[in-house]
Parts: structure tokens; C-alpha cells; sequence
């Protein structure tokens, strides 16, 4: 029964989501791959939402908290900070966006420094990058399918199912068929979030949401406190603080963020939107309330398994009817996120990368949909070859895609700045985080614990600026494609206002 209620929920969604996208509508690229920049505040809303509550949410925060407590409450801060930074940047993307007809991340760099050459390394960083990030998404997917519905069928088969699914509803409605999707799923994910919040203290034998905490405490005193319960360097203060900083640095970075904010039919559709964001970090409370029952009530569950903790929890302890809306909702969450994730990494493909080369295949439809097929196809492989932990692969993501922020933050701020400067830039600290012994030797020379991406974002930061001080500066048409001149700071402004218009 409930296998059958998951399936359910999550093909009658995706099902939904592309007819609802598809009907009426004349699919062209800008339709396809930003949703014709017409999201207003309901659908914009439920695209960031699903941005933020993926399978690294679900399972990555739950795993962390499991294993060692107060490192995993790193998820209470990060939709935070993302929004904060969010306020300010996210419609400076979108006036570029909106101006130019930019579909993609490279699209904007290769506009603001008039360098197709630097558009071009921008997607194939940022293919690789998404690639990861949907590594990520599709072996939660597994973890999720695998862990409440039983072994007998390979973990591989689920994601190789998981991967048809998305194709297909990404190749019928585009960025509009995963925004739809995305209503169903989080209304979803937070009723059966708040249902098994609630039975949770029941199911670990405890009396109430305070014995909860005190059973953890009695059981493991430095669950609330860093470096947790393993203790160590590994999850220390500076871990914790350095991965702070990389995350919302990071976050709007990723290629696929880039194109979901182009979607927004105005500025005012966004900032009302960054403003409300945070209130949606409160549902991770409820995340960690269920780890700590789990922690409780699975005393013995081996630290390979700690990425199933909630799952495994779910499994054992509740109906067949939460385990079956539960493990729908967790579909849900693992492909809204990789549908966006893939449309992106096509996009770039023919628009910045083939496109380059030959521009007649820039805007073509048919070619970025075959790129959707073989980028599912790259990261079902990826999913099925990895016995990563989601906190470790999250980790990696985040600290590779910090090396594009200096691209991103110092376009839109400091005129000077050159694309020869940021890629070489981006480069140097590209090498460190992904050759272990440069980033061995990195690590050496800063406090124990720190995630590698900070201090290679420093030296990248360094090399941009020595390189961009001995380099020609760019015309003035490049940079007002990230440096408006004249635009008001103040949202209602005229400028402004007519764009949102």
C-alpha cells in the first residue's frame, strides 16, 4: 500500500505539473527555459521553495544532526543568509536578464565582459558543477526509495527510474512543469514533516518534545554544543562558520539559480519573496526534532546508514500511510530540484558552449532538450557509482561553485574587474578545491576543520585582482550590463518600476 500511495502522489504531480505547464502555451526557449519570465509571487515562491528543500535538506540535515548533533544545525542559518544576500542580488540578475534576453549564467558573463570565451568556461564549470548537484538530488532518491520501501529492488533501479521521470517532465514544460510540481511538493513535504514532528516523541519513548532533547542529552552530553558527538577538527567552530560563509556566497552562484531567478515577472515578485524566505527555515526545526527522535529510538544504527536515519526512523515507527506519503513527497523533493538542475546544464550546453562555436545552435529548443536527456543520463551514472555521504557531496558542491562568487559579486560591483582576472581567478581556486594535494597543502596553513573552498576563494580573490589590475578594462557597454548606471537602490524607483512593468 504504501509504495503504491508514493508512486501515486509522485506521478500524479509530475503528471500535473507538465500538463498544467504545457497547456496553452507555445514552447519556445525563453518559454522552456525561464518560463517566459512571467512567474508571479505564488509560482516564483514555490520554484526558490523548491530550491531550498531538496534531498540534501530531507536527508543531508538529518544525517548530520544523527551522527553528531549540533554540527547539522548548519541548515537553520543557510536559507537565512541565501536571503539576505538574495534581497540584493537577485534583482540585479534579473534586470540583466530582462534587458538582454539572457537565458542562462554564461549568458550574463559573456554580455558583461563581452567574452564568449569566458561564457564558455563559466557553463562548462557550471555544467560540472550541476552534474554534482544532481549526483546529489539522485542519491537521495535512492536512499529514499530504498530505505522505506525495502532492498529486494536495487537502489540503482530506483534512480535510474527517478531519472526517466525527470526527463520527462522537463522535456513537455520546461522551468514552468517543475514550478508546478514544486506547489504539490512542499505543501506536501510540510504536512507529513508536521505529522511525523508530532509522533515523534511517541515513537522514540519519550514523554513530549522536551524529552526528546533530554533523552539526547542524557544519551549523548555534547549533542548541542561543536564539535558534536564525534567531536574533532572535522565538524569544529571553523567548519561550521566556514561553510556559513561559502553557502550563501555559493548559492547564487549555481547556474540553475541564475535561470530561476530570470523566471520572476518583476523585482517586487522578488524581494517580497527574499523577505519571506527566512520563515521557511523554521521547518527545519522540525527536521532536527525528528533526528533526535530517530537518534533516540536507533540507538545502534551504524554511521553507514546515517544518511537513512530519518527514513529508517519513518520506516519502522509509523503507518503505512505517512510511510507512503513521505516516500512520494520524497520523489518529489529529489526531482523538482534535478529537473531544474538538468534544464540548466542543457541550457549552458547550447547556448554558451555549443552555441559558442556554432550560434545557430544557441536558441535551439530541440537540441537543449536532447542535452536534458544526456545530463539525466550523466548524473543517474554518477548517482549509482557514489557511496558518498549527502552532507560530504553538498560539501564539495558548495566549496567548487564559491570559486565563480568573485565573478558573480565583483561584476555587479567593481567596473574594473576583467574576465581575464576572474578566470584566472577562478582557476587557481578551481585547482585547489579539486586536486587534493593542492588542497592538502592549503589547508595547512589554516585553523584545523576549515572547509577548503575559503581559503582557495581567498586566493582566487587575490589572483582576480593582481590579474585584473595588469589587464584592459572592459568597455562601458559590457559593464552596464552589471552596473546599471543610474538605477535607483530603491525598489519602487522609476527605472525600476517600468522594468518590473
Amino acid at each position: 500500500m504504501a509504495l503504491i500511495l508514493a508512486f501515486v502522489i509522485a506521478v500524479g504531480s509530475i503528471v500535473w505539473g507538465a500538463v498544467a505547464a504545457a497547456r496553452g502555451r507555445t514552447m519556445n526557449m525563453q518559454e522552456w527555459s525561464v518560463g517566459g519570465r512571467r512567474f508571479g509571487t505564488l509560482l516564483f515562491w514555490f520554484l526558490l521553495v523548491g530550491e531550498t528543500f531538496t534531498t540534501s535538506a530531507l536527508l543531508g540535515a538529518s544525517q548530520g544532526v544523527f551522527s553528531n548533533g549540533a554540527p547539522g544545525f548548519f541548515v537553520l542559518g543557510t536559507v537565512v543568509l541565501n536571503a539576505t544576500v538574495g534581497y540584493w542580488m537577485v534583482p540585479k540578475i534579473w534586470r540583466a536578464g530582462k534587458r538582454r534576453g539572457l537565458v542562462t549564467m554564461a549568458d550574463y558573463f559573456t554580455a558583461r565582459f563581452e567574452a564568449p570565451w569566458f561564457g564558455g568556461l563559466i557553463a562548462v564549470f557550471g555544467i560540472v558543477v550541476l552534474l554534482l548537484y544532481g549526483q546529489l538530488q539522485l542519491t537521495g532518491l535512492g536512499l529514499i526509495l530504498g530505505s522505506l520501501f525495502g532492498t529486494g529492488v536495487p537502489t540503482v533501479a530506483y534512480i535510474v527510474a527517478g531519472g526517466v521521470l525527470v526527463a520527462a517532465f522537463v522535456l513537455v514544460g520546461g522551468m514552468r512543469s517543475a514550478a508546478y510540481t514544486a506547489i504539490v511538493k512542499d505543501i506536501l513535504l510540510v504536512v507529513v514533516l508536521i505529522v511525523i514532528a508530532v509522533g515523534a516523541a511517541k515513537a522514540a519513548g519519550v514523554h513530549g518534545l522536551p524529552g526528546i532533547f533530554d533523552g539526547v542529552k542524557d544519551a549523548h552530553p555534547a549533542a548541542a554544543t561543536l564539535p558534536g558527538i564525534l567531536g574533532g577538527a572535522a565538524t569544529n567552530t571553523w567548519w561550521w562558520t566556514s561553510f556559513l560563509l561559502l553557502t550563501p556566497l555559493g548559492a547564487f552562484a549555481l547556474p540553475h539559480v541564475f535561470q530561476v531567478s530570470y523566471s520572476a515577472k518583476d523585482v517586487t515578485t522578488i524581494r517580497r519573496n527574499q523577505v519571506i524566505q527566512p520563515l521557511y527555515s523554521l521547518f527545519y526545526v522540525l527536521i532536527i526534532v525528528i533526528a533526535f527522535a530517530a537518534l533516540l529510538a536507533l540507538p545502534h544504527l551504524g554511521a553507514d546508514q546515517a544518511n537513512q536515519s530519518l527514513l529508517l526512523f519513518v520506516q519502522e515507527k509509523y503507518p503505512d500511510w505517512v510511510i507512503g506519503v513521505l516516500g512520494g513527497v520524497g520523489i518529489l523533493v529529489a526531482l523538482v530540484p534535478t529537473a531544474v538542475l538538468m534544464l540548466a546544464a542543457s541550457s549552458l550546453l547550447s547556448s554558451n558552449v555549443i552555441g559558442a562555436v556554432s550560434p545557430r545552435w544557441s536558441s535551439s529548443l530541440p537540441l537543449t532538450r536532447f542535452g536534458v536527456v544526456v545530463f539525466t543520463g550523466l548524473s543517474v551514472l554518477l548517482a549509482a557509482t557514489s557511496n558518498d555521504q549527502l552532507l560530504t557531496i553538498m560539501t564539495s558542491v558548495y566549496s567548487a561553485v564559491g570559486q565563480l562568487a568573485p565573478a558573480l559579486f565583483l561584476s555587479m560591483m567593481w567596473r574594473r574587474v576583467t574576465a581575464r582576472g576572474l578566470a584566472a581567478g577562478a582557476i587557481c581556486g578551481g585547482l585547489i578545491v579539486g586536486v587534493p594535494a593542492l588542497g592538502s597543502v592549503v589547508l595547512q596553513a589554516v585553523p584545523a576543520g576549515m572547509v577548503v573552498g575559503l581559503p582557495a576563494l581567498v586566493i582566487n580573490l587575490v589572483v582576480t585582482v593582481v590579474v585584473t589590475l595588469a589587464t584592459a578594462p572592459p568597455s562601458d557597454t559590457a559593464i552596464d550590463v552589471g552596473i546599471e548606471e543610474g538605477t535607483p537602490t530603491d525598489p519602487r524607483g522609476t527605472k525600476e518600476a517600468s522594468l518590473a512593468g
